[in-house]
């Protein structure tokens, strides 16, 4: 759409002709030319004359004699206004604009009245690049014909081209009010508004534009833009459709729609909109940037490898690109393409300090992939050394970046260093920087939860809510944590465990996967979901192994979806047991959802609840007929889509199904079955605290699960047996703050510093346990894999049975091996059977003797009749599905 500069069409020009006809009309010629042609040979050298004869010359291709002759007229009768205006417009075909401008500028002169007199010079003056003069000719001949819309246009176009938006959008504003059709003069507005900063208005004015021209594709473009711009994303991507209806080839567009639906959290329609754009117009790296970014985000990795390798062939010095394309990488754990990619991006950009934050993040989540069992703090810290070099980098540049800071704070969190963790993420958020505000809080609240600070971590993760409150991973933290919070009750977790759906999208939007066969009795295919098929860190080695290890191939089909990529013995262990295996972890929900669907998996079985590295968000799709949480989550997932939950009738009483929103699976021994790892260590001949006198408790549980009343609790057995010790381990308790803390908090309930022994991580986590006499668990926050280790160890554990879900382990595998007894219903009761223990040497040997092949005797180790109990579970929760019954609560009888 050309904007303004354009002649008026002169209201004389008729009359001049009609003019000219008469002067020749005597018969000389009918046609107007010939007539001309024919006047010109006779006329005498007069200034009528010579002026028409100029005219005439123009306009048979001979401008320049034309311009000599009317010179002559004008130097014959130089008060003639007429001359001068034709003069002009001979000038103006020629494109010699100053001299034009010259020549109207004398006719303007000669009738200062004459409105298109200015015009004309108005225009000319425009042309030779005299603004000032053009304004001033046109304001003119607003006074003196102030209802001339076309002029008031004229001016708004001069205003503009001089940069005036103020002055431009008051004269196309009253064009706007004059003209029948105002459409150009409310587009020139709208531009003008634009520039000058005021967007609503402007918008306003490109609104009336749309209504007198409704299929203007100019308009629409405009539209588009200052929505996108002043982030009214709705609105934006109202304004795209009409334009892609009225432009389907339209690429800048669909790249506008794709951002416009992206922040409007509709990311699968911002991809189709990306893709296409991309489609469209294949040359332009900054739509694949895009497209990457949110293929990432959405966790398809695959996808968006290839959009920034498209936009690296396109631009290969992008250093967006190259960090787009590093962080990919590193989420296909493909360390040295990656931390090659952000080198390349620092080295041509190395001044900007989030390129230095990237690379530091990239290092970080590469590196991360490889821990072992035996990490400390100070080796996973010193690990992180690269990390925090380019964090460093990124800060020397901009001492206030959030985002620096930020992942500072994540890193030392991540290396359980949680108290310094907590103080430079409060750092991170002083600065204020929006775009990272929700990662600080959500970092922060990690940073509690892991030195036991509940009510501050969860503060922390709903302040992180309230800001991304559709974001699952987040969500899910401060689900886990509720986990572990004594003091939230147990309705309100629940209710924020139901919540979760309401805030988070399903992966797909296809319909649930219906059953392939509905046959009760056939063989079924069932699908484990997890992150943690791997020694360290999760409980998938001790718990998944046993059930998957001893599946009835007759009957069930076992698939393993890996959602980690760490690998280890134990990985390749699981990979060899799976009828089929599938790396999951670069997948994005939605193609691990069509991969679920074409493997054609019955059940799927969910192992990681709301824990870290989890695909809730894949569930509440159900790409399977039938889906199932295995226990190691301790609460309910919360999903109306998870059908079912296997628990006992110990670990979840009848008060608990209302607490679940799955139907609860009671299996007849004990909700889990463990598996010891490898080790060289056994359970000593004797109780350490025999060869010394000095009796020792312990316990290794996460500290994490170690809240105010545990420690208060433990502060009493150790007032009530005073030659006691107690023993605590964890990666960090020796090298951070954290242990401080812990001492700081004994010390405050009169327990010196000299009765607790802190200890690290060792290489082999069974070794620690030949120096305990006894474990403690924690009061609410029972241990799982811990009290199981212990057990193994020979070394029994105190335990006190609560109501939560959490505070029920400890009763569960204490009873799977014969030991009941050990749970207290109190607090009073657990101290006293912890003085018990340690005052009767009998006591506790009758305890400790031969546990370990009580344990291995015992439901706890049944591996056979633990899977058989599955399978029996899974089949009679298929054969409800298949008859069209809903979910409900199943008790098994037998373990066999």
């Amino acid at each position: 759409m050309r904007r303004g500069n354009r002649l008026i069409p002169a209201d004389d020009i008729g009359q001049l002709l009609t003019q000219a006809v008469a002067l020749h009309q005597n018969g000389q010629i009918a046609d107007a030319a010939l007539l001309y042609e024919r006047v010109l040979r006779r006329v005498p050298r007069q200034a009528d004359a010579l002026h028409l004869l100029g005219l005439i010359k123009d306009q048979t291709g001979a401008p320049a004699e034309g311009i000599a002759l009317i010179a002559q007229a004008i130097a014959v009768d130089g008060g003639q206004p007429v001359f001068r205006l034709n003069l002009g417009r001979i000038l103006e075909r020629l494109n010699r604009w100053a001299e034009a401008a010259e020549a109207y500028a004398q006719a303007v002169r000669l009738a200062p009245f004459e409105a298109e007199h200015h015009r004309l010079a108005a225009h000319a003056a425009t042309k030779a690049g005299r603004l000032d003069a053009a304004a001033a000719y046109l304001r003119r001949m607003l006074s003196l014909h102030p209802n001339n819309g076309d002029w008031a246009l004229a001016l708004g176009d001069v205003q503009y081209d001089r940069g005036r938006w103020v002055e431009a959008a008051g004269a196309y504003g009253a064009a706007v009010a004059l003209l029948p059709d105002p459409t150009l003069a409310a587009y020139n507005l709208g531009m003008s508004l634009r520039n000058a900063g005021r967007l609503s208005e402007a918008v306003a004015a490109l609104r009336i534009a749309a209504r007198h021209a409704p299929l203007l594709q100019e308009v629409w473009e405009q539209l588009l833009s200052l929505h996108h711009t002043s982030g009214s994303d709705a609105d934006a991507a109202a304004a795209g459709r009409i334009l892609l209806a009225l432009a389907p080839g339209h690429g800048p567009a669909a790249k506008l729609m794709g951002s416009a639906c992206r922040r409007l959290g509709d990311a699968e329609v911002a991809a189709r909109w990306l893709a296409r754009s991309v489609r469209l117009d294949p040359f332009d790296p900054e739509i694949s940037l895009v497209l990457g970014a949110l293929r990432h985000e959405r966790g398809n990795f695959a996808g968006a490898e290839r959009c920034y390798r498209h936009a690296l062939a396109l631009a290969p010095a992008s250093a967006a690109a190259l960090v787009g394309h590093g962080v990919t990488l590193a989420g296909f754990g493909r360390r040295g393409e990656a931390e090659a990619a952000m080198r390349h991006a620092v080295r041509l950009v190395p001044d900007d300090p989030d390129t230095a934050v990237n690379a530091g993040s990239v290092s970080h989540a590469v590196r991360h992939c490889s821990r072992t069992e035996g990490a400390t703090v100070t080796g996973e810290y010193e690990k992180a050394g690269d990390a925090l070099g380019w964090f460093r980098r990124a800060l020397a540049l901009r001492p206030d970046s959030a985002f620096a800071w930020t992942n500072v704070g994540a890193v030392m969190a991540d290396a359980g260093r949680g108290e310094e963790a907590a103080v430079v993420l409060h750092r991170a958020l002083a600065i204020g920087a929006a775009d990272h505000e929700a990662s600080a809080w959500s970092n922060l609240g990690l940073a509690c939860m892991i030195t036991g600070l509940h009510a501050e971590a969860v503060a922390a993760f709903r302040k992180s809510l309230d800001i991304v409150p559709g974001d699952a991973a987040m969500r899910s933290n401060l689900l886990f944590c509720l986990c572990f919070t004594e003091e939230a009750a147990l309705g309100e977790v629940f209710a924020e465990h139901r919540a979760f759906e309401r805030f988070v999208r399903p992966a797909t939007r296809r319909p649930p996967a219906a059953p392939r066969m509905p046959d009760a009795d056939r063989r079924l295919r069932i699908g484990y979901l997890s992150p943690d098929f791997q020694r360290y860190p999760g409980p998938g080695y001790h718990f998944l192994l046993p059930p998957l290890t001893h599946h009835d191939r007759t009957g069930f089909e076992i698939y393993c979806y890996y959602n980690d990529r760490r690998e280890d013995e134990a990985t390749r262990r699981f990979r060899e047991i799976a009828d089929g295996w599938r790396a999951c972890a670069h997948l994005s929900d939605e193609a691990l959802d069509a991969q679920i669907r074409a493997d054609g998996i019955d059940i799927l079985v969910d192992c990681g609840g709301h824990m870290a590295r989890n695909r809730m968000p894949l569930f509440l799709g159900r790409p399977a007929p039938l889906q199932i949480s295995f226990p190691l989550y301790p609460n309910t997932t919360g999903l109306t889509a998870m059908d079912y939950q296997f628990a006992d009738p110990l670990f979840a009483p009848p008060s608990a199904d209302e607490l679940h929103s799955e139907a609860l699976i009671r299996l007849p021994g004990c909700v889990l079955c463990y598996r010891p790892a490898e080790s060289a260590y056994h359970p000593p001949e004797r109780a350490p605290g025999l060869a010394d006198g000095t009796f020792t408790f312990g316990s290794f549980n996460n500290p994490t699960k170690l809240n105010a009343s545990t420690i208060a609790l433990w502060a009493r057995v150790l007032h009530a047996v005073p030659r006691a010790r107690l023993m605590l381990k964890w990666r960090g308790l020796t090298s951070s703050s954290l242990g401080g803390r812990l001492l700081a908090q004994f010390a405050a309930l009169g327990i010196a510093g000299d009765r607790l022994i802190l200890s690290g991580t060792t290489p082999d986590p069974y070794e620690s346990y030949r120096r305990i006499d006894c474990g403690l668990d924690p009061v609410f926050a029972n241990g799982g894999t811990t009290t199981c280790d212990s057990l193994w160890m020979g070394v029994p554990v105190l335990s006190i049975a609560g109501t939560a879900a959490i505070s029920r382990w400890g009763i569960s595998l204490l009873s799977a091996v014969g030991l009941p007894d050990l749970v207290a219903d109190d607090d009073d009761s657990y101290v006293a059977l912890a003085v018990r223990l340690a005052g009767d040497p009998d006591l506790l040997a009758a305890k400790r003797d031969g546990l370990r092949a009580r344990m291995q005797r015992s439901p706890l180790m049944d591996e056979q009749g633990y899977t058989r109990a599955l399978e029996a579970g899974y089949r009679e929760a298929w054969r409800r599905r298949c008859a069209g019954l809903p979910a409900a609560a199943i008790a098994l009888e037998t373990m066999s």
